[in-house]
Parts: C-alpha cells; structure tokens; sequence
C-alpha cells in the first residue's frame, strides 16, 4: 500500500469535525503549532480542540512533542490536496452549495495569520523601550512574552510570506514591524532580512509609500548588523528618498542616522559625520531627545574614527546625559561606553575607568537585550585594565552568559577568545585552551576566517 492510500485508508475513518480540522492544519505557515493557533483554526473551544488533536495523533496522521503538533511532510501534502479539492470527501461535497471552498480558506487563513499577528504585538510590547501598554495584556511580563515569540517564530516569520502570497497587504507590511525588536532582541538578523524584504516588495507594489520607507529603513539597520554594509548604504539610501518625498523629517532623520552608521561601519567615517550632522538637525527640529541622544552617540564614534577626540568627548557625555534623562539605562550604559573609548583615546584613562564603572551599573538596572548587555559588558572589561585577571574573568562570563541568552554567537566567540586571553595572563593554560578551542570553531562556523586564524596561532603557541 503506498502512502497516499495509507493516508486515505486513515482519513476516511475520521469523524467529520476531525477531518474538517486535520485539513484546516494545513494552512498553518509554519512547521509546527500550538493549541491556542489550533483553535483559531477550528473557531471551536480548547476542550474540543484536544479531543480533535488527540484523535488526529492516534490516527498517526499527526505528531505531538510538547503540546506543539506538526505534520510529516508527505501528510501535509495530502491535506493541502484535501483543502484544495474538498470534492474528493462525500461530507465535502455536500458542503459545495454552502460555500465557496476557496473563499472558506481564506477566510481561516485570514483568522490564523490575524492571531499571529495580534499575539505577537502583545508580546513585542513588553520589549520596547516604551511603557508596557493595555494591549501587552496577554502575556504577564517579559519572559513570558518570550518564551511565546520563541515558540512560535518560525510560524511568525512564515505568516509574513503567506500574508504576501494570499495578497493580504497589512499583515505583510505590518507584522515585519511589529517582530522588528523581538529580532534584533534575539539576533536573528537573517529572519528580519527575510521578512522586512518581503515587506519592502509588497508595500512598493502596492504604493503604500510610508510603510515602504519604513521598511527599507528597518532593512538597513539588518543589514547593518549582518555587516552587509554596501547593501545596508542602499537600503537606508531608499529610505531617506522616500521618507523625503513624504516630506516626514523626523522619520527621514532616522533614516540619515542609518546610513551615516553604515558608512561608518564600511570604513566611510569622513562621509558618514556630514550625514549624522544633518541627522541631528532633522531631531532637533522634530523636538525628539532620543533620537537626538541615538545620533549623538554615532556622532562620536564618527570622531574617534576620524581622530577628533574632543568632538567625541563632547558628543557621548551629551548622548549618556540624554539617554539618563529619559530613563533609558540600556542605551545610557551603551553611550557610557563610547565615551569611555573616547576618554582612553584622550589620555583620560582615569576617568575612562570610572565611566565605564558607570555603565556597568546603569546595565545592571537594565531589562534591555541580553546581546546589548553582552556587548557593554565586553566593552567594560576591555578598557578596565587594571582589574585583576579573576575580576576580568568575572566580567566576561557575565558577558558569556548574555551572549548565550541573546542568541549572539559572534559576540560568544568574541567573548570566549577574550576569556581564554586572560587565563593566558592568568597562567592557567588548560583553561585558555579550553575557551580558545571553542572560540576557533565558532569562528569557523560563522565564517570569520581571520578570527578563526588569530585563535589557533594563540593556541599553537601555548601548545608548543
């Protein structure tokens, strides 16, 4: 017997409501789902929905590893062609006068992706910089919220290309935004350039020009961090021609922000500052201090590249001050640091320690990204350079277990070589082998070659 008719012999022998549901599953967009999707799908209540559940499993037409359900592929097919020609089942054909069948599946298709949607800004609330507000409701508090946008990602991330595939414009558009913190949060960066291209198609073709501008903006800074920096340069470039056309200064303010930063990082520090001033004047004149403060801090990176040390003092004092004004300690302990570089540049290494000393503290009051108070962290124990080699180690594998949280494993491998670097001076060689070793394989595994190259030269010195 092959599959398709192992499947029929199985099918046939469900009840109408679970057949109804097992084909409905098939228009979830990702690989698996849970219960609360599942009944969204069904419009029925969760009681009913595991009595149907459960019915499919037993069937062996579904899986079930920790209350999340998922097909074989070849069981999705099947359903998939049940769902698009419904004639095949007697109870279907009766159903043919009622209603449309194509109409019927747009219509819970519409249902499921607006769940997705719906839920997935709650939960983003409770990861923004702003008040958690009354929409946040379903999720309790920030690990919750995770926890769900963890479970539920690949789902999340592929609603965005069947919104766009079904022609439904607003969630291709909208739910791209509203899963923009949750990745950088997280750092999946490529899911966010997956999903924010798509958004940038569908809102070019459908002439929404202000959603567009927004999402070539969100683009560039994914590009960003995945160090396409070229790429990013044309992204926010887009993003300022249309934030200009639209005549929005404040969001065209944001855009030069992003570019000026992709110069900067493609080693264009000189074409960058122009673009950052003009940046600030944009947020000046539209009253906004943290974009002001945001713009003041790559201001003064742009200096220090450039050598101008005093202009980076100035710029990042202001940025810290700001960002500490508004009560935003993840971005202040961020600012803290670029002025405890631009301090250490000026010879002012004293107070380059204390500021950094500042920034450790002002990220521990922090509930921002774990990959933000990785990077502080790093940073701090940089620059302190007195710290004895157990005060180092301390701060590292504070910065270790933020990276592993935030899902940064550029950072991690970063912080692991930095880590055996101190059992180096420390004179514990088994250790720094240890923490070396893993950093050249993660290095490999994310194709920096160079890093990769400079771990296993340290470690065929302690080898030999």
């Amino acid at each position: 017997m092959d599959s398709a008719a192992a499947f029929d012999l199985s099918y046939r022998r469900l009840a109408p409501d679970h057949a109804e549901l097992f084909r409905l599953l098939a228009l979830n967009p990702g690989p698996d789902i849970g219960l609360e999707a599942t009944t969204v799908l069904a419009d029925r209540p969760p009681s009913a929905v595991r009595t149907m559940l459960r019915a499919l499993v037993q069937a062996h037409l579904l899986d079930c590893v920790i209350r999340r359900w998922s097909m074989h592929d070849l069981v999705r097919d099947y359903a998939t062609e049940l769902l698009h020609d419904p004639r095949r089942t007697a109870e279907d054909a009766a159903k043919q006068d009622k209603m449309d069948a194509t109409a019927a599946c747009s219509q819970v298709r519409s249902r499921l992706l607006e769940h997705y949607s719906a839920t997935a800004l709650a939960a983003s609330a409770h990861l923004t910089r702003e008040p958690v507000s009354a929409a946040s409701g379903a999720f309790a508090d920030q690990a919750t919220a995770l926890t769900w946008l963890d479970s539920e990602r690949a789902n999340l991330i592929a609603s965005v290309a069947a919104a766009a595939a079904a022609g439904d414009q607003d969630i291709a558009t909208r739910l791209p935004v509203i899963l923009y913190d949750y990745l950088i949060w997280r750092g999946y960066v490529d899911d966010l350039i997956a999903v924010t291209t798509i958004a940038c198609t569908v809102a070019h073709q459908a002439g929404a020009l202000a959603a567009e501008a927004g999402a070539w903006n969100n683009l560039g800074i994914a590009l960003t961090e995945a160090s396409r920096y070229d790429d990013a340069v044309t992204a926010h470039g887009r993003a300022v021609d249309l934030f200009t056309s639209l005549e929005n200064q404040h969001e065209r303010g944001k855009a030069l922000n992003g570019l000026g930063s992709a110069l900067r990082d493609s080693g264009r520090s000189a074409a960058a500052l122009p673009i950052h001033q003009a940046a600030l004047a944009a947020q000046k004149d539209a009253g906004d201090l943290w974009e002001q403060a945001a713009v003041l801090n790559n201001l003064s990176l742009d200096h220090q590249e450039l050598g101008n040390v005093a202009e980076a003092c100035a710029a990042a004092e202001q940025a810290a001050s700001l960002f500490q004004q508004l009560g935003d300690t993840t971005c202040e302990a961020k600012a803290l640091c670029t002025a405890a570089f631009a301090l250490q540049a000026a010879g002012r290494s004293q107070e380059a320690h204390g500021v950094c000393e500042r920034a450790v503290e002002a990220a521990s009051r922090s509930a921002g990204s774990p990959r933000d108070a990785a990077a502080i962290l790093m940073t701090c124990a940089e620059l302190l350079t007195d710290l004895t080699p157990q005060q180092w180690i301390a701060y590292l594998l504070r910065a270790q277990a933020a990276c592993e949280s935030a899902n940064a494993h550029d950072l991690h491998a970063h912080t692991l070589s930095a880590i055996g670097l101190v059992y180096i001076a420390a004179g514990d060689t088994d250790q720094a082998a240890t923490h070396l070793t893993r950093a050249a394989s993660m290095f490999d595994d994310f194709d920096l070659l160079t890093e990769a190259a400079e771990v296993r030269t340290l470690l065929s010195m302690l080898r030999s």
